[in-house]
């Protein structure tokens, strides 16, 4: 669970000549989150912070390209780390150990030696990711990958699939997979 001096110190790595999001949109959301965080360390009610899970997990920022930003996906991640800690206590409890996100350099290389997707994390009451999400960290992905379209699962036992087809239906999208060679 993060608290409001981490996200004070939080950094992130520096965009110029792609995009990126714009810093002063996220460092003043960054000062309402610790704004947020330090009312409920303080004994605060839920809902006593000026911000809610909802608002903090909607958030969007103006994109960067030719000035200097923030890298995307460190902003996404600790968004995701941010709504988790503030439904935590809007619900009253509190996870017994922090969500954590691997740093951007913490990457899964697959057999070919390239860089592929962070590595699993594996944490205590991590949300589902929506349609929405996925398809901008998609966009994202595939730029960092030099616009590759390969799509690689990661299994829990630590194996990989390439995804092959994707169903909808009720429950959502599942992705059909085929074992890697």
């Amino acid at each position: 669970m993060l608290t409001a001096q981490q996200v004070l110190d939080t950094t992130f790595t520096a965009t110029k000549f792609r995009e990126g999001y714009d810093v002063e949109q996220v460092d003043i959301y960054l000062d309402d989150v610790s704004a947020t965080l330090k009312a409920y360390e303080a004994g605060g009610r839920p809902g006593t912070g000026p911000l809610t899970s909802a608002a903090a997990g909607d958030v969007r920022f103006s994109a960067t390209k030719w000035r200097e930003g923030y890298d995307v996906t460190e902003v996404d991640d600790l968004i995701d780390q941010i709504v988790g800690t503030l439904r935590s206590y809007e619900s009253g409890t509190t996870p017994a150990s922090p969500l954590t996100v691997p740093h951007p350099t913490e990457a899964a290389h697959d057999v070919v030696g390239q860089l592929d997707a962070p590595a699993p994390v594996h944490a205590p009451g991590a949300r589902p990711l929506g349609i929405h999400d996925l398809t901008t960290q998609l966009q994202y992905a595939r730029v960092r990958a030099n616009g590759s379209d390969r799509l690689v699962v990661l299994l829990p036992d630590g194996s990989s699939a390439h995804v092959t087809a994707l169903d909808a239906g009720p429950q959502g999208i599942t992705l059909r997979t085929a074992p890697q060679a």
